[in-house]
């Protein structure tokens, strides 16, 4: 199920629905995360910083951030 950044006018429970803004993606979901244990339960994004290097931070699996892109195989 994919989650979504909304635009809503008004005030909870009769806020009206506006539009979608962005797709969030989940580290465990994301092209640039790897697991770096074998139960899952932690990642390793590897983001490609543009000079052929690599961004490179622990992750959760439930996170996410401004990069994500999501997986092919998901």
């Amino acid at each position: 199920m994919s989650e979504y950044i909304v635009k809503v006018e008004g005030q909870i429970p009769d806020a009206i629905y506006e539009r979608e803004l962005t797709e969030i993606v989940r580290c465990r979901d994301c092209k640039h995360a790897f697991k770096a244990d074998l139960s899952g339960n932690w990642y390793e994004c590897m983001k490609p910083d543009g000079n052929g290097d690599y961004a490179r931070w622990d992750v959760e699996p439930d996170g996410f951030c401004k990069w994500g892109e999501r997986r092919g195989d998901v």
